[in-house]
């Protein structure tokens, strides 16, 4: 146990449904990780344009009942809303990061991070989601 088990304790004794976009990358599958092992039922939302598979596989090994991964990109709205159905959380990760990615392909990065999140919060709306919480 850890420190900050007294902090999560709450969450093993409420099972919610959580969608994890960019789980694929480092913080998304620590994220897979830590929901599965308190109980949660998770959703993972990732192209894998920049997250590994592998990081995917080994958060979730052993959870399968409770996982689902489903390949997309929060670029398409209608990817976004399949993916916010039946979710009570999401925890927005997916990105496309990288200055000089950003400067070489200004609308790659834009249409990822910016439309991108706009689709994730519009299908979490549309799909009655209690919260979104948005790393930047």
């Amino acid at each position: 146990m850890t420190a900050l088990d007294p902090l999560l304790a709450p969450l093993a004794g409420l099972r919610r449904t959580w969608l994890v976009t960019g789980g694929g990358g480092f913080i998304g599958s620590n994220l897979i990780e830590t929901l599965l092992a308190l109980g949660q039922h998770v959703r993972c939302l990732d192209s894998f344009v920049t997250g590994h598979r592998h990081n995917v596989d080994a958060a979730s090994r052993g959870h399968e009942p409770d996982f689902e991964l489903l390949e997309g990109d929060i670029r398409d709205l209608a990817t976004c809303r399949r993916a916010c159905q039946g979710v009570d959380v999401v925890l927005h990760q997916a990105a496309l990061g990288s200055v000089p990615r950003s400067i070489e392909d200004p609308l790659s990065s834009h249409e990822a991070n910016v439309t991108g999140f706009v689709n994730v919060l519009w299908g979490a709306h549309e799909a009655g989601v209690k919260r979104v919480v948005y790393a930047s």
